[in-house]
């Protein structure tokens, strides 16, 4: 595992982690937007990288690695931690890990995490649709990739609203190992809804696309086991796709949470 820091080293921390078979540079756009106010430490799992060792392992043991690195560099505290697609599941395992090892937490906030608990023949079936989407781009331009029919259709027809998370896909497609897009998939779908007491839910931000299918799928189950959590939509952004195009607007809601602040209309 990587973990890149931005900002002053003594600013409030921010934890940011990408979603599948994706790693820091894909969260670029969000990190400038937050790096001059907050000490950010963005993720790049195992697997996910040129050089990397080792493949993904598990959500458990990313996380393990997280709260290791906190403790090595006497973090105590953490204002937000922040997740895209699987990266939302991977805070909530960090979350668990944080709390029953003393690390504060101030809220956390998270963009279409698919919040999942399917048979293992999903797991597989994810896994070779992984498989796919990364073999597409293996070797393709930004503009390539762009143009790329799967990548169109995940879209919904707007693929430059990935513009800046498909560049370091493509760099990085030739890393990953069809292992580690599968543990990759079967972190996605075995979440296990860790306990979260009701003053640190009222801290949880769940944000989606009404239209995508991480919603539509988990949003029942999430929020029994959250109720008291905060569910934010918007329509017609499909999966993480908002922060592409309102970069000011979304980094100013970050923002408001790492301070400790409420959202508007939260």
């Amino acid at each position: 595992m990587r973990i890149h820091t931005y900002g002053e080293e003594r600013a409030p921390v921010v934890i940011m982690l990408p979603g599948s078979f994706c790693n820091a540079d894909t969260l670029m756009n969000i990190i400038m937007g937050l790096e001059a106010e907050f000490h950010i430490l963005a993720v790049d799992y195992n697997g996910q990288y040129a050089g990397s060792e080792m493949s993904f392992t598990s959500r458990r043991g990313e996380a393990e690695e997280i709260i290791r690195y906190l403790r090595e560099h006497a973090i105590s505290s953490v204002a937000l931690v922040y997740g895209q697609s699987m990266g939302g599941e991977m805070g909530m395992e960090l979350i668990s890990q944080m709390q029953k090892g003393g690390i504060a937490i101030g809220a956390a906030f998270f963009d279409g995490g698919p919040f999942l608990r399917f048979p293992k023949i999903v797991s597989r079936l994810l896994g070779n649709k992984f498989k796919t989407i990364v073999g597409h781009l293996r070797g393709k331009t930004l503009e390539e990739a762009l143009r790329e029919p799967t990548i169109v259709k995940f879209s919904g027809g707007k693929p430059e609203r990935y513009g800046n998370m498909l560049g370091p896909i493509c760099q990085n497609a030739a890393f990953m190992s069809d292992e580690t897009l599968a543990r990759e998939a079967d972190a996605c779908v075995t979440f296990d809804y860790p306990a979260m007491d009701r003053d640190f839910q009222r801290r949880l931000h769940f944000f989606y696309s009404r239209e995508e299918s991480a919603w539509r799928f988990c949003h029942r189950k999430l929020k029994r086991a959250y109720p008291y959590a905060q569910y934010r939509l918007v329509s017609g952004y499909g999966h993480v796709g908002y922060p592409g195009e309102h970069p000011e607007e979304y980094c100013g809601w970050l923002s408001t949470l790492a301070r400790g602040e409420a959202l508007p209309g939260a």
